[in-house]
Protein backbone atom coordinates (compact mmCIF):
# COMPACT_ATOMS: atom_id res chain seq x y z
CA UNK A 1 0.00 0.00 0.00
CA UNK A 2 1.57 3.52 -0.94
CA UNK A 3 2.13 5.04 2.51
CA UNK A 4 3.56 8.17 1.52
CA UNK A 5 4.96 10.65 -1.46
CA UNK A 6 8.27 8.19 -1.65
CA UNK A 7 6.35 5.25 -2.09
CA UNK A 8 4.23 7.12 -4.23
CA UNK A 9 7.25 8.11 -6.38
CA UNK A 10 8.38 4.22 -6.16
CA UNK A 11 5.08 3.22 -7.76
CA UNK A 12 5.19 5.88 -10.59
CA UNK A 13 8.80 4.45 -10.82
CA UNK A 14 7.83 0.93 -11.42
CA UNK A 15 4.73 1.32 -13.40
CA UNK A 16 7.42 3.46 -15.94
CA UNK A 17 5.65 6.68 -14.91
CA UNK A 18 8.16 8.78 -13.34
CA UNK A 19 10.89 10.75 -15.07
CA UNK A 20 13.69 11.88 -13.27
CA UNK A 21 15.63 15.23 -14.85
CA UNK A 22 18.75 16.01 -13.91
CA UNK A 23 19.92 18.72 -16.26
CA UNK A 24 20.07 21.51 -14.53
CA UNK A 25 16.70 23.82 -15.00
CA UNK A 26 15.66 27.47 -13.87
CA UNK A 27 13.16 28.24 -11.54
CA UNK A 28 12.89 31.40 -13.38
CA UNK A 29 10.39 30.50 -16.00
CA UNK A 30 12.10 27.14 -17.46
CA UNK A 31 11.13 24.26 -14.98
CA UNK A 32 7.13 25.93 -15.47
CA UNK A 33 7.11 25.87 -19.20
CA UNK A 34 8.65 22.15 -19.30
CA UNK A 35 6.25 21.11 -16.53
CA UNK A 36 3.43 22.88 -19.30
CA UNK A 37 4.38 21.05 -22.67
CA UNK A 38 4.83 17.62 -20.36
CA UNK A 39 1.30 17.74 -18.59
CA UNK A 40 -0.29 19.00 -21.78
CA UNK A 41 1.20 15.81 -23.67
CA UNK A 42 -0.13 13.76 -20.83
CA UNK A 43 3.80 12.88 -20.21
CA UNK A 44 5.36 11.23 -16.95
CA UNK A 45 5.05 12.84 -13.69
CA UNK A 46 8.42 14.48 -13.60
CA UNK A 47 10.97 14.54 -10.35
CA UNK A 48 13.14 18.09 -10.72
CA UNK A 49 16.71 16.68 -9.11
CA UNK A 50 19.00 19.97 -10.67
CA UNK A 51 17.32 23.21 -10.04
CA UNK A 52 19.63 26.27 -10.13
CA UNK A 53 20.20 28.30 -7.11
CA UNK A 54 19.09 25.01 -5.43
CA UNK A 55 22.02 22.50 -6.13
CA UNK A 56 22.27 22.17 -2.66
CA UNK A 57 20.73 23.76 0.63
CA UNK A 58 17.59 22.55 2.51
CA UNK A 59 15.38 21.50 -0.20
CA UNK A 60 17.14 20.31 -3.43
CA UNK A 61 14.04 18.47 -5.43
CA UNK A 62 10.58 19.36 -6.79
CA UNK A 63 8.05 16.93 -8.19
CA UNK A 64 5.14 18.11 -10.39
CA UNK A 65 2.59 15.47 -12.37
CA UNK A 66 1.75 12.85 -10.10
CA UNK A 67 -1.76 13.33 -10.77
CA UNK A 68 -1.59 14.16 -14.34
CA UNK A 69 -3.96 11.07 -15.54
CA UNK A 70 -6.61 9.17 -15.56
CA UNK A 71 -4.12 6.18 -15.37
CA UNK A 72 -2.68 7.60 -12.08
CA UNK A 73 -5.51 8.32 -10.86
CA UNK A 74 -6.60 4.44 -11.21
CA UNK A 75 -2.84 3.80 -9.68
CA UNK A 76 -3.78 5.77 -6.56
CA UNK A 77 -6.40 3.51 -5.69
CA UNK A 78 -4.35 0.67 -6.52
CA UNK A 79 -6.20 -0.36 -9.82
CA UNK A 80 -4.92 -1.11 -13.02
CA UNK A 81 -3.74 2.00 -14.88
CA UNK A 82 -5.83 0.78 -18.12
CA UNK A 83 -8.98 1.15 -15.86
CA UNK A 84 -11.82 2.80 -17.77
CA UNK A 85 -13.17 5.95 -16.54
CA UNK A 86 -16.76 3.93 -15.68
CA UNK A 87 -15.03 1.87 -13.46
CA UNK A 88 -12.66 4.79 -11.72
CA UNK A 89 -15.78 6.59 -10.80
CA UNK A 90 -17.76 3.76 -9.77
CA UNK A 91 -14.64 3.26 -7.21
CA UNK A 92 -14.29 6.91 -6.24
CA UNK A 93 -17.98 6.91 -5.91
CA UNK A 94 -18.36 3.68 -3.58
CA UNK A 95 -14.95 4.87 -1.41
CA UNK A 96 -16.11 8.55 -0.73
CA UNK A 97 -19.36 7.11 0.29
CA UNK A 98 -17.18 4.87 2.88
CA UNK A 99 -14.63 7.67 5.37
CA UNK A 100 -11.66 6.02 7.30
CA UNK A 101 -11.19 8.06 10.13
CA UNK A 102 -7.89 9.05 10.89
CA UNK A 103 -5.54 8.34 13.53
CA UNK A 104 -3.07 9.86 16.08
CA UNK A 105 0.84 9.71 16.57
CA UNK A 106 3.29 10.65 18.68
CA UNK A 107 5.59 11.45 16.15
CA UNK A 108 6.31 11.21 12.27
CA UNK A 109 9.13 12.02 9.77
CA UNK A 110 7.94 14.89 8.55
CA UNK A 111 9.28 16.31 12.48
CA UNK A 112 12.80 15.10 10.95
CA UNK A 113 13.68 18.88 10.95
CA UNK A 114 12.17 21.37 12.79
CA UNK A 115 12.92 25.59 11.61
CA UNK A 116 11.16 28.07 14.55
CA UNK A 117 11.14 31.70 14.47
CA UNK A 118 14.07 33.66 13.10
CA UNK A 119 15.34 30.95 11.21
CA UNK A 120 12.44 30.59 9.13
CA UNK A 121 13.25 31.24 5.50
CA UNK A 122 10.88 30.59 2.70
CA UNK A 123 13.35 30.92 -0.21
CA UNK A 124 15.58 28.04 1.09
CA UNK A 125 12.50 25.99 -1.22
CA UNK A 126 13.19 25.60 -4.80
CA UNK A 127 9.27 27.77 -5.81
CA UNK A 128 8.97 28.39 -9.19
CA UNK A 129 7.97 31.29 -11.11
CA UNK A 130 4.99 29.70 -13.02
CA UNK A 131 3.65 32.51 -15.13
CA UNK A 132 6.05 35.69 -16.62
CA UNK A 133 3.52 38.44 -14.77
CA UNK A 134 2.63 36.57 -11.50
CA UNK A 135 3.14 39.07 -8.64
CA UNK A 136 5.85 35.95 -6.94
CA UNK A 137 6.69 32.61 -6.52
CA UNK A 138 3.78 30.42 -5.63
CA UNK A 139 4.01 28.20 -3.64
CA UNK A 140 0.71 26.64 -3.03
CA UNK A 141 -0.05 25.14 -5.85
CA UNK A 142 -0.60 21.04 -5.12
CA UNK A 143 -0.95 20.86 -0.89
CA UNK A 144 -3.65 20.97 1.55
CA UNK A 145 -4.07 24.21 3.36
CA UNK A 146 -5.28 22.82 7.12
CA UNK A 147 -7.32 24.72 9.17
CA UNK A 148 -9.77 24.23 12.26
CA UNK A 149 -13.37 25.53 13.30
CA UNK A 150 -12.83 27.60 16.43
CA UNK A 151 -16.43 26.20 17.30
CA UNK A 152 -16.52 22.76 16.41
CA UNK A 153 -13.15 21.66 16.26
CA UNK A 154 -13.23 20.04 12.63
CA UNK A 155 -10.36 20.71 10.08
CA UNK A 156 -10.60 21.24 6.98
CA UNK A 157 -8.03 20.65 4.07
CA UNK A 158 -8.90 22.70 0.84
CA UNK A 159 -6.68 23.56 -2.18
CA UNK A 160 -5.72 27.40 -2.09
CA UNK A 161 -3.39 29.47 -4.25
CA UNK A 162 -0.44 31.19 -2.03
CA UNK A 163 2.62 32.94 -2.97
CA UNK A 164 5.87 33.44 -0.83
CA UNK A 165 6.22 37.57 -0.33
CA UNK A 166 9.23 37.76 2.61
CA UNK A 167 11.53 35.14 4.00
CA UNK A 168 8.52 34.54 6.58
CA UNK A 169 5.48 35.88 5.14
CA UNK A 170 3.25 33.94 2.41
CA UNK A 171 -0.15 36.09 1.01
CA UNK A 172 -2.86 34.41 0.46
CA UNK A 173 -6.02 34.54 -1.98
CA UNK A 174 -8.74 33.50 1.08
CA UNK A 175 -12.30 33.40 0.03
CA UNK A 176 -15.05 33.87 2.41
CA UNK A 177 -17.08 31.77 0.86
CA UNK A 178 -14.98 28.77 1.32
CA UNK A 179 -14.60 26.73 4.37
CA UNK A 180 -11.28 28.14 5.74
CA UNK A 181 -12.53 31.51 5.09
CA UNK A 182 -15.39 30.65 6.81
CA UNK A 183 -13.12 29.77 9.57
CA UNK A 184 -11.43 32.74 8.99
CA UNK A 185 -14.74 35.25 9.72
CA UNK A 186 -15.07 33.30 13.45
CA UNK A 187 -11.71 34.39 14.24
CA UNK A 188 -11.93 37.99 13.01
CA UNK A 189 -15.30 37.79 15.35
CA UNK A 190 -13.01 36.85 18.24
CA UNK A 191 -10.86 39.19 17.20
CA UNK A 192 -7.74 36.49 17.02
CA UNK A 193 -5.15 35.44 14.58
CA UNK A 194 -6.02 32.01 12.88
CA UNK A 195 -3.61 29.09 12.58
CA UNK A 196 -3.02 27.74 9.61
CA UNK A 197 -0.83 24.59 8.05
CA UNK A 198 0.58 23.96 4.78
CA UNK A 199 1.35 20.37 3.41
CA UNK A 200 3.35 19.61 1.09
CA UNK A 201 4.02 16.25 -0.42
CA UNK A 202 2.17 13.19 0.82
CA UNK A 203 0.02 10.39 -0.22
CA UNK A 204 -1.71 11.63 -3.94
CA UNK A 205 -5.46 11.10 -1.87
CA UNK A 206 -4.48 14.08 0.50
CA UNK A 207 -4.92 16.93 -2.73
CA UNK A 208 -6.90 14.48 -4.24
CA UNK A 209 -9.18 15.05 -1.31
CA UNK A 210 -9.19 18.04 -0.58
CA UNK A 211 -9.74 19.88 -3.80
CA UNK A 212 -13.17 18.17 -3.78
CA UNK A 213 -16.47 20.05 -1.97
CA UNK A 214 -17.20 16.72 0.36
CA UNK A 215 -19.84 16.98 3.08
CA UNK A 216 -17.46 14.82 4.93
CA UNK A 217 -13.84 15.32 6.83
CA UNK A 218 -11.26 15.50 4.11
CA UNK A 219 -8.89 13.55 6.39
CA UNK A 220 -11.58 10.54 6.41
CA UNK A 221 -11.81 11.12 2.71
CA UNK A 222 -8.64 10.90 2.09
CA UNK A 223 -8.29 7.71 4.89
CA UNK A 224 -11.23 5.61 2.59
CA UNK A 225 -9.26 6.97 -0.56
CA UNK A 226 -5.68 4.96 0.06
CA UNK A 227 -7.47 2.04 2.41
CA UNK A 228 -6.40 3.18 5.92
CA UNK A 229 -6.57 5.87 8.20
CA UNK A 230 -4.09 9.05 7.88
CA UNK A 231 -1.55 9.18 10.94
CA UNK A 232 -1.92 12.95 12.02
CA UNK A 233 0.51 14.52 14.29
CA UNK A 234 -0.05 17.86 16.21
CA UNK A 235 1.97 20.77 14.22
CA UNK A 236 4.76 22.76 16.48
CA UNK A 237 3.43 25.92 17.01
CA UNK A 238 -0.77 25.30 17.18
CA UNK A 239 -3.17 22.62 17.18
CA UNK A 240 -3.77 21.56 14.04
CA UNK A 241 -3.20 18.14 13.07
CA UNK A 242 -1.12 17.18 9.80
CA UNK A 243 -0.30 13.86 7.60
CA UNK A 244 3.07 12.36 10.02
CA UNK A 245 4.74 11.50 6.91
CA UNK A 246 4.27 14.06 4.90
CA UNK A 247 7.56 15.92 2.91
CA UNK A 248 6.87 19.57 4.18
CA UNK A 249 4.72 21.58 6.56
CA UNK A 250 4.59 25.41 7.19
CA UNK A 251 2.60 26.97 9.70
CA UNK A 252 1.39 30.06 10.77
CA UNK A 253 -0.91 32.25 11.67
CA UNK A 254 -3.55 34.78 9.53
CA UNK A 255 -4.14 37.57 11.23
CA UNK A 256 -7.87 39.12 11.82
CA UNK A 257 -6.85 42.63 11.11
CA UNK A 258 -7.36 43.70 7.18
CA UNK A 259 -5.01 46.61 7.92
CA UNK A 260 -2.22 44.09 7.48
CA UNK A 261 -3.17 42.81 4.04
CA UNK A 262 -0.88 43.22 1.54
CA UNK A 263 -1.20 43.02 -2.72
CA UNK A 264 -1.68 39.49 -3.40
CA UNK A 265 -1.49 38.59 -7.51
CA UNK A 266 -1.75 38.85 -10.47
CA UNK A 267 -1.73 35.38 -10.75
CA UNK A 268 -1.94 33.03 -14.07
CA UNK A 269 -5.25 30.78 -13.61
CA UNK A 270 -6.53 27.14 -15.02
CA UNK A 271 -8.43 29.35 -17.27
CA UNK A 272 -5.63 30.82 -19.07
CA UNK A 273 -5.82 34.86 -17.85
CA UNK A 274 -4.78 36.18 -14.96
CA UNK A 275 -6.46 37.35 -11.89
CA UNK A 276 -6.64 40.42 -10.70
CA UNK A 277 -4.30 41.83 -7.35
CA UNK A 278 -5.98 42.94 -4.46
CA UNK A 279 -4.80 43.48 -0.38
CA UNK A 280 -5.38 40.40 0.88
CA UNK A 281 -4.37 38.56 4.20
CA UNK A 282 -1.18 37.39 5.04
CA UNK A 283 0.02 34.69 6.78
CA UNK A 284 3.00 35.09 9.49
CA UNK A 285 5.35 31.76 9.14
CA UNK A 286 6.08 30.25 12.67
CA UNK A 287 7.42 26.77 11.86
CA UNK A 288 8.54 24.76 9.06
CA UNK A 289 8.89 21.27 9.63
CA UNK A 290 10.09 18.89 6.83
CA UNK A 291 11.94 15.35 6.32
CA UNK A 292 15.37 15.03 5.08
CA UNK A 293 16.15 15.49 1.92
CA UNK A 294 12.25 16.73 1.36
CA UNK A 295 10.57 16.99 -1.84
CA UNK A 296 8.71 20.16 -2.51
CA UNK A 297 5.54 19.46 -4.31
CA UNK A 298 3.72 21.54 -7.05
CA UNK A 299 1.43 21.21 -10.07
CA UNK A 300 0.67 22.74 -12.96
CA UNK A 301 -2.55 22.25 -15.44
CA UNK A 302 -2.79 19.16 -13.59
CA UNK A 303 -6.14 19.56 -10.78
CA UNK A 304 -8.05 18.52 -14.06
CA UNK A 305 -7.79 15.02 -13.29
CA UNK A 306 -9.32 15.56 -9.63
CA UNK A 307 -12.40 17.82 -11.59
CA UNK A 308 -13.03 15.07 -14.30
CA UNK A 309 -13.22 12.55 -11.85
CA UNK A 310 -13.21 13.52 -8.28
CA UNK A 311 -15.49 16.06 -8.81
CA UNK A 312 -17.95 13.52 -10.76
CA UNK A 313 -17.81 11.31 -8.25
CA UNK A 314 -19.08 13.76 -5.39
CA UNK A 315 -21.77 15.44 -8.04
CA UNK A 316 -23.31 11.70 -8.66
CA UNK A 317 -23.14 11.23 -5.01
CA UNK A 318 -24.85 14.55 -3.88
CA UNK A 319 -27.59 14.09 -6.58
CA UNK A 320 -28.23 10.35 -5.82
CA UNK A 321 -28.32 11.91 -1.82
CA UNK A 322 -31.11 14.32 -2.84
CA UNK A 323 -33.07 11.26 -3.83
CA UNK A 324 -32.97 12.84 -6.93
CA UNK A 325 -33.91 9.72 -9.47
CA UNK A 326 -31.99 8.16 -13.17
CA UNK A 327 -28.76 9.63 -12.79
CA UNK A 328 -26.97 7.76 -15.64
CA UNK A 329 -23.46 9.40 -15.47
CA UNK A 330 -21.86 12.58 -14.56
CA UNK A 331 -18.84 14.41 -16.18
CA UNK A 332 -17.81 17.46 -14.54
CA UNK A 333 -15.58 19.70 -16.24
CA UNK A 334 -15.54 23.16 -18.10
CA UNK A 335 -19.65 22.18 -18.56
CA UNK A 336 -20.97 19.57 -15.74
CA UNK A 337 -22.73 17.46 -18.11
CA UNK A 338 -25.52 15.11 -16.12
CA UNK A 339 -26.93 11.77 -18.21
CA UNK A 340 -30.14 10.82 -17.00
CA UNK A 341 -33.49 8.25 -17.27
CA UNK A 342 -35.20 10.86 -17.67
CA UNK A 343 -38.94 10.48 -15.21
CA UNK A 344 -40.71 13.56 -15.19
CA UNK A 345 -40.73 17.04 -16.93
CA UNK A 346 -38.47 19.56 -15.32
CA UNK A 347 -36.09 16.66 -14.18
CA UNK A 348 -33.28 18.61 -15.34
CA UNK A 349 -33.99 22.09 -13.96
CA UNK A 350 -34.19 19.70 -10.50
CA UNK A 351 -30.76 18.87 -11.40
CA UNK A 352 -29.22 22.14 -11.98
CA UNK A 353 -30.92 23.53 -8.92
CA UNK A 354 -29.60 20.67 -6.30
CA UNK A 355 -26.42 21.31 -7.83
CA UNK A 356 -26.38 25.44 -7.33
CA UNK A 357 -27.68 24.53 -4.10
CA UNK A 358 -24.26 23.29 -2.55
CA UNK A 359 -20.69 24.08 -2.45
CA UNK A 360 -19.60 23.06 -5.33
CA UNK A 361 -21.34 25.83 -7.02
CA UNK A 362 -18.95 28.44 -5.60
CA UNK A 363 -15.70 27.38 -7.69
CA UNK A 364 -17.37 25.22 -10.50
CA UNK A 365 -20.55 23.82 -12.61
CA UNK A 366 -21.31 27.63 -13.75
CA UNK A 367 -23.02 25.55 -16.76
CA UNK A 368 -25.09 22.44 -16.48
CA UNK A 369 -26.10 20.58 -19.01
CA UNK A 370 -28.51 17.49 -18.67
CA UNK A 371 -28.88 15.04 -21.44
CA UNK A 372 -31.35 12.02 -21.27
CA UNK A 373 -31.01 8.36 -22.48
CA UNK A 374 -33.52 8.88 -25.64
CA UNK A 375 -30.01 10.42 -26.75
CA UNK A 376 -27.45 7.58 -27.21
CA UNK A 377 -24.68 9.51 -26.81
CA UNK A 378 -21.38 9.27 -24.24
CA UNK A 379 -21.24 12.19 -22.47
CA UNK A 380 -17.27 11.93 -21.89
CA UNK A 381 -17.10 12.35 -25.65
CA UNK A 382 -17.23 16.02 -26.73
CA UNK A 383 -18.03 15.34 -30.09
CA UNK A 384 -21.02 13.53 -29.44
CA UNK A 385 -22.14 16.03 -26.70
CA UNK A 386 -21.55 19.15 -29.24
CA UNK A 387 -23.60 17.35 -32.13
CA UNK A 388 -26.80 16.02 -29.21
CA UNK A 389 -26.96 19.60 -28.44
CA UNK A 390 -27.75 21.12 -31.59
CA UNK A 391 -30.08 18.23 -32.56
CA UNK A 392 -31.82 18.46 -29.26
CA UNK A 393 -31.61 21.68 -27.94
CA UNK A 394 -34.14 24.27 -28.43
CA UNK A 395 -32.86 27.31 -26.92
CA UNK A 396 -36.01 29.07 -26.11
CA UNK A 397 -37.28 26.50 -23.43
CA UNK A 398 -33.79 25.01 -22.96
CA UNK A 399 -31.15 27.54 -21.79
CA UNK A 400 -32.35 28.81 -18.15
CA UNK A 401 -29.96 31.52 -17.00
CA UNK A 402 -30.49 31.71 -13.01
CA UNK A 403 -29.02 34.87 -11.11
CA UNK A 404 -27.61 32.84 -8.57
CA UNK A 405 -24.74 35.68 -7.78
CA UNK A 406 -22.22 33.29 -6.81
CA UNK A 407 -19.20 31.93 -8.25
CA UNK A 408 -15.51 31.87 -8.36
CA UNK A 409 -13.66 35.43 -7.66
CA UNK A 410 -11.20 34.11 -11.12
CA UNK A 411 -13.58 33.77 -13.66
CA UNK A 412 -12.62 36.18 -15.98
CA UNK A 413 -16.25 36.80 -17.43
CA UNK A 414 -17.13 38.70 -14.59
CA UNK A 415 -16.05 42.37 -14.27
CA UNK A 416 -13.03 43.71 -12.38
CA UNK A 417 -15.83 44.65 -9.61
CA UNK A 418 -17.69 41.43 -9.38
CA UNK A 419 -14.32 39.70 -8.40
CA UNK A 420 -14.20 41.31 -5.37
CA UNK A 421 -13.86 38.49 -3.16
CA UNK A 422 -13.22 41.00 0.06
CA UNK A 423 -16.58 43.08 -1.13
CA UNK A 424 -18.72 40.41 -1.74
CA UNK A 425 -17.13 36.82 -0.26
CA UNK A 426 -17.29 35.36 -3.65
CA UNK A 427 -17.52 36.22 -7.25
CA UNK A 428 -21.08 37.37 -8.15
CA UNK A 429 -21.93 35.43 -11.35
CA UNK A 430 -24.86 33.78 -12.71
CA UNK A 431 -25.40 30.16 -13.67
CA UNK A 432 -26.93 28.84 -17.21
CA UNK A 433 -28.51 25.55 -17.53
CA UNK A 434 -28.98 23.46 -20.91
CA UNK A 435 -31.30 21.19 -20.76
CA UNK A 436 -31.41 18.99 -23.87
CA UNK A 437 -33.39 16.23 -22.55
CA UNK A 438 -36.16 15.37 -24.80
CA UNK A 439 -39.22 17.79 -24.03
CA UNK A 440 -42.21 15.87 -23.35
CA UNK A 441 -44.45 18.69 -23.89
CA UNK A 442 -43.32 18.51 -27.69
CA UNK A 443 -42.63 15.09 -28.41
CA UNK A 444 -45.41 12.58 -27.28
CA UNK A 445 -45.01 8.96 -27.47
CA UNK A 446 -44.92 7.49 -31.28
CA UNK A 447 -46.71 4.14 -31.56
CA UNK A 448 -44.61 3.84 -35.03
CA UNK A 449 -41.42 3.89 -32.44
CA UNK A 450 -42.27 1.86 -29.69
CA UNK A 451 -43.39 3.56 -27.54
CA UNK A 452 -40.50 5.94 -27.75
CA UNK A 453 -39.91 10.20 -28.05
CA UNK A 454 -37.65 9.76 -30.75
CA UNK A 455 -36.94 7.82 -33.38
CA UNK A 456 -34.73 4.69 -33.61
CA UNK A 457 -31.19 5.69 -34.36
CA UNK A 458 -31.10 5.16 -38.12
CA UNK A 459 -27.33 4.37 -37.65
CA UNK A 460 -27.48 1.17 -36.03
CA UNK A 461 -28.69 -1.65 -38.23
CA UNK A 462 -30.18 -5.22 -36.98
CA UNK A 463 -27.94 -7.86 -35.32
CA UNK A 464 -27.79 -9.73 -37.82
CA UNK A 465 -26.52 -7.54 -40.73
CA UNK A 466 -23.70 -6.75 -37.42
CA UNK A 467 -22.72 -10.31 -37.12
CA UNK A 468 -22.79 -10.77 -40.90
CA UNK A 469 -20.62 -7.61 -41.91
CA UNK A 470 -17.63 -8.56 -39.22
CA UNK A 471 -17.45 -12.23 -40.22
CA UNK A 472 -17.06 -11.39 -43.55
CA UNK A 473 -14.54 -7.64 -43.11
CA UNK A 474 -11.63 -9.07 -44.65
CA UNK A 475 -12.89 -11.07 -46.91
CA UNK A 476 -14.31 -7.76 -48.34
CA UNK A 477 -10.26 -6.69 -48.77
CA UNK A 478 -11.26 -2.66 -47.93
CA UNK A 479 -7.86 -1.37 -47.36
CA UNK A 480 -7.43 0.41 -44.15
Amino acid sequence: MTEDLRDWLDKLEAEGELYHLKAKVDWRGELAEIQHRVITSQGPAMLYENIKDYETGRCTKFFCGGMGTMGRTAMMLDLPKNTSREVLLAELRRRLQNPVAPVTVANGSVKENIVLGDAVDLFELPVPQWHKDDNGRYINTWCAVITQDPDTGRHNAGVYRAAVSTKNKINLLLVPAQNWGVHYGKYQAMGKPMPVAFVYGWHPAMVFAAGLHLAIDEYTAMGALRGAPVPLVKCETSDLMVPASAEIVVEGYVSPDPATFEPEGPYGESTGYYSLPRDRPVMEVSAITHRNDPILRGCMLESGTIMRLGASAVVWNMLEQQDIPGILDVAVGPITTIKIHKTYQGQARQIAAAIWGSRVAITMSKVVAVIDDENEVDIGNAAQMQSALVRHLEPGNGIVVYPLQLGTPVDPSMSTEMQDEIEFGQGISSKMLIDATVDWTTHHRRPEWGGRRLSPNCFIPTPDVIETVARRWQEYGIPK
